[in-house]
């Protein structure tokens, strides 16, 4: 039996590809989520074939574990993505690559090719839908490719440039400083362009103008005194006018616009500016780089530049709504002495602050809601019974993500989570979902109040319910058995324990196992630092044990 290493940062989708590679007839030795763990993987088990996603966690690409691998020993690679147009792939990468979004069966044919062209030097037609061979590079075997090498530049910008905005949503959204919002800005900006210059420029109505409000790379005096026009004289006017990108690749030749004095103070040839907009009328003003070299930007570079102004625009609406907020407190603060107005004035803020609060949350869980309802009507129309225990099992993580966030929800967007009373919760909706076709199997629950952080209330909760689910499919033939969760807080120091057991027809770990979520369980338990222990004599019993935090209460 080949052994198949997974490398892929999306935990659920290598779990399925897994049971796929599984069923086909191949023995998965690991799943790696970062370049460092996949040759980790390879180094401890030497797999026959790789099945390699091209972005990885971290930042990291698959294509760095090919390389890192001595080429003689190196197993098959197959590259399973959906980024196969950002980099070029040429046999020094791997064999062959498989185009996401695939089908189960195209991925086990897609493999064995790998193996025929291992053993052949060739692949045999038909190709599943998506996959191709990879060439050899033309360069010679001594000089590497310059367009693959500029491809892999340009892949490691577009990573750079993603992570750069990322960093900069999460400044913003904890800066209450507008002016260093905006200074923050135009600084990741010129570095993510690798320009020395950037602004921002913000209308002023009377003056119909657009006045530099913050910059990096600018002699002194620029910023918060240099103007330009608010019309199509000018690159930023013309954003501003037309709220459209405005991208200036040489400005010497370019004789429509009457460019304001600092742009040749400075030696600005080129230009690209986007406009911030608000949720309606004019825009707040126009984000600008300026570059003292002809340059001809893509379309890249101005997703990129967008992101930023999309979340500048947010920050001007959040400094507006701080504004009010802070003038509301300073009137408030005029009102001690007649506290009936003072806490009516307290609990209308409170309110709005809920509702604030709601609107950032209820958008992914309605997703996760509508993605469950759809799921479901998949359920009723599918007659094939492991498509249907399949179909059934993804809706159930997907109920399990939905009760996070009904819990995140009613603690008014706090980081933790009292994860006894969801795990109540979760059993409750188990009850509910299952008792139309399990009448006769009882589920109950005991729980002591644990505080948990998000992302370890969502790691137990999906541990949990793979469990439930398993006992619920698997484990009464006769129908008929009950079901025991129960959560131990313990001593300070110690662990917290969650026991499950059923009274059922008992399950041994083996090699099918992994067709039954013990894999996931597994690794999830590793996710939160903790540990699974299962026991099968009496029915099943599962003994999770995790770490308790300590947590501030700010």
């Amino acid at each position: 039996m080949a052994k198949v290493l997974i490398a892929e940062d999306d935990l659920f989708m290598a779990d399925m590809l897994e049971d796929v590679l599984v069923g086909g007839g191949y023995d998965v030795c690991g799943i790696a989520r970062t370049v460092e763990e996949g040759i980790a993987l390879a180094q401890l088990h030497k797999p026959d074939l790789a099945v390699l996603d091209l972005r990885l966690a971290e930042g990291g690409l698959g294509t760095d574990i090919a390389a890192r691998l001595n080429r003689q020993g190196r197993p098959g690679v197959l590259y399973a993505t959906g980024n196969v147009d950002q980099v070029r792939l040429t046999k020094a990468d791997g064999e062959a690559c498989l185009g996401k979004p695939y089908r189960p069966e195209d991925v086990i044919r897609a493999l064995k090719l790998v193996e025929q062209i291992i053993s052949t030097g060739d692949a045999s037609r038909p190709f599943p839908n998506g996959f191709h061979v990879l060439e050899q590079s033309p360069s010679s075997e001594t000089e590497p490719d310059p367009g693959n090498r500029q491809s892999a530049r340009d892949i490691k910008r577009l990573l750079r440039q993603q992570a750069a905005l990322a960093g900069f949503g999460s400044f913003a959204l904890g800066e209450n400083d507008l002016g260093k919002v905006l200074t923050e800005a135009a600084r990741v900006c010129a570095d993510g362009l690798e320009v020395p210059f950037s602004k921002v420029c913000r209308y002023r109505h009377e003056e119909n103008d657009l006045l530099v409000e913050a910059g990096v790379g600018w002699r002194s005096g620029v910023v918060g005194n240099a103007v330009a026009p608010a019309d199509e004289s000018s690159p930023e006017g013309r954003a501003f006018i037309t709220h459209e990108p405005v991208i200036c690749i040489d400005m010497n030749q370019d004789a429509v616009f009457v460019l304001p004095s600092f742009y040749a103070e400075h030696g600005v040839i080129s230009a690209v500016d986007v406009p911030i907009k608000k949720k309606d009328g004019q825009p707040w003003g126009v984000l600008e780089i300026d570059n003292p070299a002809r340059h001809v930007y893509d379309q890249h570079d101005i997703v990129f530049l967008t992101g930023f102004a999309n979340v500048l625009a947010e920050a001007v609406d959040t400094s507006k709504r701080n504004s009010i907020l802070q003038s509301t407190v300073d009137r408030m603060r005029d009102m001690v002495g007649d506290k009936d107005r003072l806490l009516a004035e307290k609990n209308r803020l409170l309110e709005e602050k809920n509702v604030l609060a709601e609107e950032l949350q209820h958008r992914v869980r309605n997703n996760l809601q509508l993605v469950y309802g759809m799921l479901s009507k998949q359920i009723e129309s599918t007659t094939a019974g492991a498509a249907k225990e399949g179909i059934s099992a993804i809706a159930r993580r997907v109920m399990t993500l939905a009760q996070v966030y009904d819990h995140l929800l009613g603690t008014g967007l706090s980081r933790t989570i009292d994860f006894g009373a969801y795990l109540s919760s979760l059993c409750a909706s188990f009850e509910n979902l299952e008792d139309a076709q399990h009448r006769k199997i009882a589920l109950t629950c005991r729980w002591e109040p644990v505080i948990l952080d998000l992302d370890s209330v969502t790691a137990l909760g999906l541990a949990v319910a793979e469990l439930i689910s398993n006992s619920y499919v698997h484990a009464f033939p006769a129908g008929k058995g009950t079901i025991s969760v129960s959560l131990l807080r313990g001593e300070p120091g110690e662990k917290a324990t969650i026991a499950f057991a059923d009274d059922g027809v008992g399950f041994r770990e083996n090699g099918d196992s992994k067709r039954h979520g013990l894999g996931l369980v597994k690794r999830l338990m590793q996710q939160v630092g903790g540990s699974a222990e299962l026991r099968s004599e009496h029915g099943t019993e599962w003994l999770l044990r995790f770490p308790v935090p300590t947590i501030s209460s700010k």
